[in-house]
């Protein structure tokens, strides 16, 4: 992608604003926040928004819409990104969208979120709850709507996505192949730099369950050859031509469970689509290597504290008591 960041000449600029970047961010720093931009601005096209400058209320819709998959402090980093890109490029004081109230007072509120999700972790989903969510998906009532909240859950059991990725997938990036789908996921949480990673989706045993072929009958119902994936449905099977937000990937969990009778199902988020795909693979035999590898995972502390939640129920001294 071309460079986002404006250049300009510094001698142009009256004396204070010359020390302003006399006083820049370090090296790692900025290789950082271009990573950021690069994110940004792809999804400033996807919408429609310019990105430089920038409005206020497009920032807070771009931070709130990455909250849930990414963790506060890249949120944060990712804020002072689009600010360091509008004073580079000369926007500063109410030019500059990081200094409305509203992008404080939305900050605010996501480290407020963020420290509530901290106390209450999601559980995570296992297979006879995915299948009996895929299945309730299957009687729904409006049959389109019922085949999109098929595939999403099934590719983001199988896949380990985060919901942000589920959303940021369009139909380019599938590659449909003997074995399964290959899915491009072209950034996430642990590759800010945008290199790409290819997750390989396998058939499933069982064809009702099967994320393959959930996906293939999604995307020609609804008669999807480019752009996002996952779209909103309307009354009467109108499908959008805009992806779904990350909040809507988790309304879509949280109803199918509860659907299904699921007591707890508030409990359960998009992030247990990850934590059970690592919890069932590694019950199932798949090596930690493999699980890092599907769920993007670069270390394998954050990996094992999944996988570990089996083994030490498993181990428990009091499965030893014989009661």
């Amino acid at each position: 992608m071309a460079e986002i960041v404006p250049t300009f000449d510094l001698n142009r600029l009256p004396p204070a604003i010359v020390q302003l970047f006399a006083e820049d961010v370090t090296k790692s720093t900025e290789r950082a926040y271009r990573a950021d931009l690069v994110h940004f601005v792809d999804w400033c096209n996807h919408h429609g928004h310019p990105p430089l400058p920038c409005t206020s209320l497009a920032l807070v819709q771009f931070l709130t819409e990455h909250a849930d998959g990414y963790s506060l402090s890249t949120v944060e980093r990712r804020a002072a990104a689009v600010s360091w890109a509008h004073r580079k490029a000369g926007f500063l004081g109410p030019e500059n969208p990081r200094n409305a109230p509203v992008v404080t007072e939305a900050l605010r509120l996501l480290r407020r979120r963020h420290r509530a999700k901290r106390a209450k972790q999601a559980k995570a989903l296992n297979v006879e709850l995915v299948r009996e969510a895929v299945l309730q998906c299957k009687a729904d009532k409006n049959p389109v709507a019922g085949l999109r909240d098929r595939a999403l859950i099934l590719l983001g059991f199988a896949g380990a996505f985060r919901r942000s990725e589920l959303v940021q997938l369009v139909v380019e990036d599938l590659e449909f192949v003997i074995q399964g789908v290959e899915v491009t996921l072209r950034w996430s949480k642990t590759d800010q730099e945008g290199r790409g990673q290819v997750k390989k989706i396998a058939r499933g045993q069982v064809p009702a369950t099967c994320p393959v072929n959930a996906l293939r009958d999604w995307l020609n119902a609804a008669n999807l050859r480019s752009g996002p994936i996952f779209r909103r449905v309307f009354k009467g099977g109108k499908i959008g031509a805009k992806a779904l937000t990350s909040q809507a990937v988790c309304d879509v969990v949280k109803s199918r469970l509860l659907e299904v009778g699921v007591d707890d199902w508030n409990d359960f988020s998009p992030h247990s689509m990850r934590s059970g795909f690592a919890s069932v693979a590694a019950e199932n035999g798949a090596s930690l290597q493999s699980i890092k590898g599907q769920g993007g995972w670069k270390s394998d502390r954050v990996a094992l504290k999944y996988v570990r939640r089996r083994d030490e129920w498993d181990n428990a001294a009091s499965y030893k008591l014989g009661l």
